[in-house]
């Protein structure tokens, strides 16, 4: 009877010295103990790691800048184009010729009825003067 006992109360302990705790890895890491002449030693490399971390951070946030310029560039150079193409048609529409004469109906200015001729100076005409 002490036998049959036994047997099950040995076989929790090998299961419990079977199955360790579960621990995350963080908690591994923070029991660890690192000898303080390793950890003198680590120091340099500790810096440069925080080194390369600081510089990756601020290149990181400088591409960001850059691109939130060239997004408001761009915007800038649609709304340009939009009042490039209005003041054009508006220029094109006010030089039209039936708009012109409107323009200048008051001045006393008055359109040509016939075509415009070119002058041409002949060599009688030079030595004339």
């Amino acid at each position: 009877m002490n036998q049959l006992r036994e047997k099950p109360e040995n076989t929790e302990q090998q299961e419990q010295q079977e199955t360790p705790k579960k621990r995350g890895k963080l908690i591994e890491l923070a029991d660890m103990s690192v000898p303080v002449a390793d950890l003198r030693r680590m120091f340099p490399y500790i810096f440069f790691l925080a080194g390369l971390a600081i510089i990756h951070i601020y290149n990181s946030n400088q591409a960001i800048k850059v691109v939130r310029r060239a997004d408001e560039l761009a915007k800038e150079i649609k709304e340009a184009r939009a009042e490039y193409i209005s003041v054009k048609s508006e220029l094109m529409y006010r030089s039209k010729q039936s708009q012109v004469s409107k323009r200048l109906e008051g001045t006393g200015l008055k359109e040509l009825k016939q075509p415009p001729f070119k002058i041409t100076e002949t060599e009688e005409d030079r030595d004339e003067r």
